[in-house]
């Protein structure tokens, strides 16, 4: 496993899991590239609101924990990629393109609809994924 993709929420599962993916990675060699995706601002056209700087903050923010993670695993020129929309998507889509071996994601998530329904970015991934994925609880 040469490429290994590990999804970034900031979440304590999602640390868990980069982890274990920089372990796997470092075991085999590999390289490990770490992924944010802040997903698509809907708001409705009555809304006197620019979703556009809603979107570039998110990405902003994206970009950071993205740098931080790096920097707490100490591999701050670690490779990284901030991604936008559905997440299990995105991630699913990014993966393929990119080539990737495996994609390592926690079991638990950060979102609000993830508090509801737990783990179910993790679950749309698993389903939708021509990758293999990697759940570490």
């Amino acid at each position: 496993m040469k490429k290994i993709l590990a999804a970034v929420d900031g979440s304590d599962a999602s640390m868990h899991a980069i982890r274990k993916a920089l372990e796997i990675a470092d075991a085999m060699g590999g390289e490990l590239t770490l992924a944010h995706v802040v997903p698509h601002v809907f708001v409705p056209a009555e809304v006197p609101f620019d979703s556009g700087r809603l979107v570039e903050e998110a990405l902003r923010g994206g970009e950071l924990l993205l740098t931080e993670t790096a920097k707490e695993l100490g591999r701050p020129a670690m490779s990284r990629v901030c991604l936008k929309g559905a997440p299990g998507e995105a991630l699913a889509e990014f993966a393929d393109s990119g080539n990737f071996d495996l994609v390592v994601v926690g079991s638990k998530g950060r979102g609000a609809v993830s508090r509801m329904l737990v783990g179910s970015t993790t679950d749309r991934l698993v389903h939708i994924c021509r990758k293999p994925v990697l759940v570490v609880r």
